[in-house]
């Protein structure tokens, strides 16, 4: 989430943005059959297919993210008119293998997602800025969606902390 509010100038402001906008963001998780895994400041990690497989995750996934920015589009011509600023955000979409359970100790048990996948899929949305996008997935999961959104492939990127290319397209 972008914003030009400053923490230490307004914190009960930013708890009510970061607050509102995460409600906003799992009722579009939760619409679509996904799962939030965790918030990570102002981000939401949301995975589909877990604990239990709905059929096309993918197309979940993807239609979660169109859902999204619908919804930040309508959120956002409510703060126009309330003299609040526009908020943006970024969404990467990936998918593939990973480890899911409870990780933890006696004192904290957290269910979780980790794996290969999920540092990709941090790291497309990170790509994002890069591609002057608000939404680009894995190229490889547009095979597995139907959609009327424009598609665009831009160059591969290659993400921090990794060697190989990977094939991205742009969602508008």
């Amino acid at each position: 989430v972008g914003s030009e509010m400053c923490i230490r100038d307004r914190p009960k402001e930013v708890m009510r943005l970061l607050s509102d906008y995460q409600s906003i963001m799992v009722d579009a998780i939760f619409e679509n059959r996904g799962t939030v895994d965790k918030f990570i400041g102002d981000a939401v990690m949301a995975n589909f297919g877990t604990p239990k497989s709905y059929g096309n995750d993918a197309q979940n996934a993807f239609n979660c993210a169109v859902s999204m920015n619908q919804k930040l589009t309508n959120w956002n011509e409510n703060r126009k008119l309330n003299g609040l600023p526009e908020i943006h955000h970024r969404i990467g979409i990936h998918f593939g293998a990973c480890v899911v359970g409870n990780i933890g100790g006696e004192q904290r048990i957290e269910f979780a997602i980790i794996g290969d996948a999920v540092n990709v899929a941090s790291r497309i949305c990170d790509a994002c800025k890069q591609f002057d996008t608000d939404f680009l997935i894995r190229s490889a999961l547009a095979a597995h969606v139907y959609t009327d959104k424009n598609l665009e492939l831009p160059t591969d990127y290659v993400g921090r902390g990794r060697s190989e290319k990977i094939a991205l397209m742009k969602v508008y």
